[in-house]
């Protein structure tokens, strides 16, 4: 259930408000009740309201009156609209408008920015205290030739660009502008510029009353067509056509956030930008409880929502999804209805808005049939080529302003679609688009300038690409050249089309079909080819062609032709060679300026483009490698690893020839092969001509996550140390907020965090010099004393590796990432140990590093993990982060060894919740705990805990800085037993307790209905639970069993860790109690898990 909420005041119809007004209404009427609603990392939600919403347009006025003071400069002599570029990664459509436009749907996560920040440039259309601006948003899909189109045909003089791949594409653009026609660049805002910084309302704002009556034919934005059928032509929307085309479609449905009351569910605006792809949106409506879903047809097909039946349930528990960009396969379509999913689509165009009615279910006849709104006045025009085929001409309503009118129907003003429509035969009122009169009008253009084109027809509607049907001049000239020379031929110039067409509409190679002899285009009386009835004649050619590419590859790409000799696969250079040069020929012009590490999908691959990727590499494996490593590939391998670094480890790893060397060799060698990569060319340790003694002045990284900010907390309350650098990674919330939020989360002091001992530090210590400026770094360098380099070490983040999106300094902890996506977190490591031997100081600075007890199996062949290195590669965990891990483990021994350094390396244990009883609710304990109410059961088992509380661990490992011992195991040093804490547990939710292989099978029973599959995140660690059962050879040593850690986690020798770490001691160290039990329980309800309240009927 949601949270409660103040009630919602609707907007009346009927209000002459424009948009922005709207909001500024809800201000005032709602402002409490939530706008949006995002998911953490943790899977919490948190809001955005109405009054928090407005507050942040606000802000974003006063940002653009700032970096374009012209606009209050002018505001009395000059009232003509400045037109103002707004080219953002996330589309720039917003979300809080009431209609929905394809070509801008966005595939990052920074939706809340740029709709918030378009929103404020909209406000700037009619306040009378500036000169008027017009926004004029430009999808990231155009090409660069597409953008340069849409500045030159406006003459925009200002453009918004938002970081990473839009600043290429816009230096793309400004290659076909002459000089005087480049407009000024400016930096988007960032959600902390927008929602984190207090608005100060100036005397020049109160100039402007923001309810004051606006006439609502002023223009409010410029919008643009697809550019599907030619350029994109940039198209005037007024504030009435806004507001008066987000007016509920029919008596109930409300279709507009600003009328409907409904909670707008987005991706985590705190999180790194990251292309939103299928498997994430699934889960971000999971944790946000969405109930109705906007989304695109690739991502109910490509990612197999459609056959995926966890998917598939998530679907169906919500009211409508609803889809736009595209058909859905008829295919998908029907399964999904077939399994109760409601599905509807939503048909409209920049130019009318949307004019579908929400129906909220599927009809009975089609998942594909749509119903117009009845606010609008259609006209259907018959097709002059097909039966029962009608072009949509939408006439001037009342209720229904047009944005562009291009032609007169009964002397009515009107906009003809060139969408032609299928009417249904048994329901009059429902319509089917199946195509447009005007179908690629640039590519056909393109293609007929050709001498040897006759005439060509596009076909692709419902697919993931187009294709073109080409009838030649001459069929003798077309057979003698072959199928292939006439496509060399004719390439030029679809490459013409291509270079100007945006993503969605450009052609490959493999898609031109050579019309047949047997087979000629059939023309009407105007020589126009008859497009219905010739994709009917070669319906079987263009199916065939479909299931071609689904298997086709590029072949014409050489080989990689250096081998490891001990694995027989492809070397990681040779393969990252390739690898590079598949990617780049695919996605040509737009992977130009794209890094090895950098996502695929933030600079524009599509679906088919990922197709033809994936199918490339699997056709290049064939060629070297066992059937049997091919099929192990997922089909979805361009998705789980979309970077050339990644994808580059799978295909080395899926190079291997079917020889005698095991995975295990292979394995082995990798992993040495990054240990040997790492300790080569150690610098050598200089002293200064000082010596004595120096302050203590620790860097500290990741400072701002559970740990960190609890070995901040311990340093700055040591005497001894007199200054900390806190590093961490760039991001949208400043690094004093991000700590203050982590000290409240963790009930730590906040007046810690005004200490002069802190100097906050953003960088990046996989780069060389950090990525801060040099005397910054020389500063560092000339002045530590101490590095703790502490990432995610937590042992059951290691072992569940299905927890994913989690985020530190360092290390992601993703276990479907495989080593290769770790190796900047190991560099990070190298670079630390270059820092260190850097030192002028008489000794290196000690370098402490955490890693964790979860980098060994579970039910590892050892009695215990040792106060030493683990040499024995075959009992480290196979995923990439536990690898990388063991891998910086080796890296500072080797360095201890070969070098002046003396490294500490802390695996750490368990960590539970620290002074307010902190601990994430979604780590495998607290899940277990909390599916136990819903199994009305908790588990017993043998075994030990050995929990440690986290003001304890990080008081500990700022005393191992100074240990004697390189390894140190962080555990409890006097664990109690999984029965007695069970007890505790027990007592307190009163609930009893049950063989463990009992409360397994009945969590296995759970159904996954959407409701428990968020509440429980133990239904995603099924696999982690049954991997714990005891097994049988381990059943006989009972014994053992009394003294081995429970879950199969193997036990610690803490010896020497002990005695480094005074906090450890026995008569320092409480054993955990039923108050540690009271104190976890209390803050998992109030963190609005209700422990309780989860005690429900299945």
């Amino acid at each position: 259930m949601l949270p409660s909420f103040e009630r919602f005041t609707f907007l009346p119809q009927e209000n002459n408000l424009t948009i922005d007004q709207a909001h500024e209404w809800h201000k005032l009427h709602s402002p409490n009740f939530p706008a949006f609603v995002y998911p953490d990392d943790d899977g919490q939600q948190h809001y955005i309201t109405w009054k928090e919403l407005r507050n942040a347009i606000n802000t974003g006025v006063q940002y653009i009156k700032a970096q374009i003071p012209e606009i209050t400069q002018e505001s009395r002599t000059i009232r003509e609209p400045l037109i103002v570029g707004i080219l953002s990664s996330a589309g720039c459509f917003p979300i809080h408008l009431p209609f929905y436009h394809a070509d801008y749907l966005s595939n990052v996560a920074d939706h809340l920015v740029s709709s918030t920040f378009l929103l404020s440039n909209i406000q700037l259309t009619h306040l009378s205290s500036s000169r008027p601006i017009l926004p004029y948003p430009i999808s990231p899909r155009n090409s660069a030739a597409g953008v340069a189109h849409l500045l030159k045909i406006k003459q925009v003089k200002h453009v918004w660009v938002s970081e990473g791949p839009m600043q290429l594409l816009f230096d793309g653009a400004l290659k076909h502008l002459e000089p005087e026609e480049i407009p000024a660049r400016f930096v988007y805002p960032t959600y902390e510029q927008l929602f984190l910084q207090s608005h100060a309302t100036t005397s020049e704002e109160n100039q402007d009353n923001i309810l004051s009556p606006v006439p609502l034919d002023l223009p409010a934005i410029i919008l643009h067509s697809s550019g599907s059928t030619a350029f994109p032509k940039p198209i005037t929307i007024s504030h009435q056509m806004l507001m008066e085309w987000g007016i509920p479609a029919n008596g109930s449905n409300r279709s507009s956030i600003q009328y409907s009351g409904y909670i707008r569910s987005i991706p985590n605006p705190l999180s790194r930008k990251a292309p939103t792809v299928p498997e994430r949106f699934l889960q971000e409506m999971i944790k946000t409880k969405t109930t109705i879903c906007f989304t695109l047809p690739s991502f109910i097909e490509v990612m197999a929502w459609a056959t995926d039946p966890q998917s598939v349930e998530v679907m169906r528990t919500m009211k409508t999804v609803y889809w736009a960009g595209g058909p859905l396969s008829e295919h998908a379509g029907q399964h999904l209805s077939s399994q109760g999913v409601s599905l509807s689509m939503m048909y409209g165009a920049t130019e009318i808005g949307g004019v579908f009615h929400f129906t909220g279910k599927t009809y009975a006849e089609g998942c594909e049939w749509f119903r117009l709104s009845a606010s609008t006045d259609p006209v259907f025009l018959p097709d002059s080529v097909e039966s029962n085929v009608f072009e949509i001409v939408f006439k001037v309503a009342e209720g229904h302003h047009l944005a562009v009118i291009n032609t007169e129907i009964d002397g009515v003003p009107a906009y003809a679609t060139s969408d032609l429509v299928e009417r249904h035969p048994n329901n009059p009122n429902l319509f089917k688009i199946i195509g447009r009169a005007d179908d690629q009008i640039m590519l056909k253009q393109s293609i007929s300038k050709n001498p040897h084109v006759k005439s060509a027809v596009v076909f692709g509607r419902g697919r993931t690409s187009n294709g073109v049907v080409i009838e030649p001049v001459s069929h003798d000239e077309a057979e003698q050249l072959g199928l292939e020379g006439f496509r060399n031929l004719i390439w030029p110039n679809v490459e013409d089309a291509n270079y100007y067409a945006p993503a969605h509409s450009r052609i490959f190679k493999e898609m031109i079909i050579l019309a047949s002899r047997s087979k000629p285009f059939i023309y009407t009386a105007k020589n126009t080819a008859r497009r219905g009835a010739l994709i009917k004649e070669y319906d079987e050619e263009i199916e065939n062609l479909y299931k071609t590419v689904e298997n086709s590859a590029q072949t014409d790409i050489p080989l990689p032709s250096e081998f490891d000799g001990e694995y027989g696969g492809w070397s990681i250079d040779a393969t990252r060679n390739f690898v590079r040069e598949v990617v780049h020929s695919i996605m040509k012009d737009g992977s130009k300026n794209m890094s090895d590490e950098d996502d695929f999908f933030a600079y524009g691959c599509d679906s088919l483009q990922a197709t033809y990727i994936r199918n490339t590499i699997l056709y290049a494996l064939r060629q070297v490698s066992s059937s049997s490593n091919i099929q192990n590939l997922p089909t979805n391998l361009v998705y789980k690893h979309p970077t050339v670094n990644a994808l580059t480890e799978v295909v080395s790893r899926g190079s291997k020839r079917k020889t005698d060397i095991t995975d295990d060799t292979a394995r082995q060698r990798r992993l040495q092969d990054f240990i040997e990569k790492y300790t080569q060319n150690w610098p050598k340790h200089q002293p200064g001509s000082v010596r004595g003694l120096y302050p203590e002045v620790v860097l500290l990284t990741g400072s701002t996550g559970g740990l960190g900010s609890q070995i901040l907390a311990e340093l700055i309350t040591t005497p001894s140390v007199t200054l900390i650098y806190a590093f961490n990674r760039p991001s949208k919330i400043s690094s004093r907020q991000r700590h203050i939020k982590a000290f409240t989360d963790r009930g730590n002091d906040l007046s810690l965090l005004d200490s002069k001992k802190i100097i906050y530090v953003e960088g990046d210590t996989s780069v060389q010099g950090f990525g801060i400026n040099f005397e910054l770094f020389k500063q560092l360098r000339d002045s530590v004393t101490t590095v703790i380099h502490n990432g995610k070490s937590s042992y059951v983040k290691i072992l569940v590796f299905f927890l994913a999106h989690a985020h530190d300094l360092a290390w992601r902890v993703d276990f479907n990432i495989s080593l290769i996506s770790f190796e900047p977190a190991i560099r990070g490591v190298r670079h630390l140990i270059d820092l260190a031997l850097a030192s002028p100081h008489t000794t290196p600075p000690r370098l402490v590093f955490t890693s964790s007890i979860g980098i060994v199996k579970l039910w590892a062949n050892i009695p215990v993990i040792p106060e030493a290195p683990i040499n024995d590669i075959d009992i480290i965990n196979s995923t990439g982060y536990s690898e990388s891990k063991w891998i910086c483990e080796q890296i500072l021994e080797t360095a201890s060894k070969e070098t002046s350094l003396e490294p500490v390396i802390v695996r750490v244990g368990q960590i539970c919740g620290g002074i307010n009883g902190n601990w994430n609710a979604r780590e495998w304990f607290p899940a277990l705990v909390k599916v136990s109410l819903v199994l009305k059961a908790l588990p017993e088992r043998e075994g030990l805990v050995s929990f440690i509380p986290l003001q304890t661990t990080a008081k500990a490992l700022v005393e191992l800085r100074h240990s004697f011992s390189t390894f140190a195991n962080l555990v409890h040093s006097t664990p109690i037993t999984w029965n007695d804490m069970m007890k505790w547990v027990s007592e307190e939710l009163e609930l009893p307790t049950i063989s463990y292989s009992e409360w397994l099978r009945r969590l296995e029973d759970v159904p996954r209905t959407l409701e428990l599959l968020v509440d429980n995140p133990a239904l995603h660690l099924l696999e982690f639970y049954r991997t714990a059962i005891t097994p049988a050879g381990e059943k006989e040593k009972e014994t053992d069993l009394q003294r081995h850690e429970a879950m199969g986690i193997v036990s610690c020798e803490t010896t020497n860790t002990i005695v480094n770490a005074p906090s450890l001691h026995l008569d320092q160290l409480s054993r955990l109690s039923r108050d540690d039990i009271r104190r976890w329980i209390k803050y998992w309800n109030l963190s609005k898990w209700n422990f309780r309240g989860a005690n429900k009927e299945l």
